[in-house]
């Protein structure tokens, strides 16, 4: 096939095999590391369907150059390289002509137990090709779906740590939207979280009753450590400022707090990933 592959492939006593220095550049690696990682994981693969892993991925480590020092390497057999090719990123162009190529070399294998010498057809080639391009795209999917989820989630932390944190009431729908609002309220005044100054304030002539106190539903002492007062601007010429939930440990230290305390928390939250399980 004339294949770069062929090109350095070797043969000893025990067969035919590639060294995985050898094949790094052409599967498009450049460093050992990246690379090692996907050998590491057609490893664990070979290891999930029974194979002899120390066999077929056999240590062959050599002179760097370096006294007292060699380069991590292997000698792979053909199922090894193959499954190498598998766990390398399916996006590179060079992945794909791999996993092509050991495909047509493990069928021309197998084909051999039953006729010697026996060349695929044309069409026979055509469809491996096929599969192995089908099979790479679809890899390739993945990959990108999963680097999209991890960007999601980096974006979803920065505003979780970074932010100024979440009104009580979101808080309640968050992780306790099983919980009646006002009950949920409730507890918070009856556990000293926030002040309750309710009708404590001067007297209201149009509405014809007390109004809250100037403190009413700031953080107390006891509630400072998971709830703080926010800056909201400046109206009718007064600088105001609400109750927020302080981002990041402090939301989720309050939440278990709260369900300690006997409040059903949900048992997911709208992010999974800050989701705190109740412990009672």
């Amino acid at each position: 096939m004339n294949s770069p592959f062929d090109s350095i492939k070797r043969t000893d006593e025990l067969g035919e095999h590639w060294l995985a220095r050898d094949l790094m550049p052409l599967m498009g690696y450049i460093q050992w590391r990246q690379f090692n990682d996907a050998v590491e994981r057609a490893k664990l693969a070979a290891a999930n369907v029974g194979a002899d892993v120390e066999s077929i991925f056999a240590d062959a480590r050599k002179n760097a150059g370096q006294v007292g020092r060699a380069a991590k390497d292997y000698r792979l057999t053909r199922y090894a390289a193959y499954l190498v090719g598998m766990n390398c990123d399916p996006r590179k162009p060079e992945v794909a002509a791999a996993q092509t190529y050991f495909a047509v070399k493990t069928h021309q294998a197998e084909a051999g137990h039953a006729a010697v010498h026996r060349e695929p057809s044309r069409k026979e080639l055509a469809y491996m090709v096929i599969e192995a391009e089908e099979r790479a795209e679809l890899e390739a999917a993945r990959a990108d779906k999963a680097e999209e989820r991890a960007e999601v989630v980096e974006r979803k932390f920065a505003e979780f740590e970074g932010g100024p944190g979440i009104t009580l009431t979101k808080f309640h729908k968050k992780y306790f939207s099983e919980v009646r609002e006002r009950v949920f309220f409730e507890h918070l005044y009856s556990k000293g979280y926030l002040i309750d100054q309710r009708r404590q304030g001067p007297w209201d002539q149009k509405r014809q009753c007390y109004k809250d106190g100037p403190q009413h539903f700031e953080p107390s002492y006891k509630g400072k450590p998971f709830l703080y007062l926010h800056e909201a601007g400046i109206h009718g010429g007064k600088r105001r400022f609400k109750t927020l939930v302080r981002p990041g440990d402090p939301e989720l230290l309050f939440k278990a707090q709260l369900v300690r305390e006997g409040l059903r928390g949900n048992q997911h939250t709208v992010n999974p990933l800050f989701a705190v399980t109740r412990t009672s």
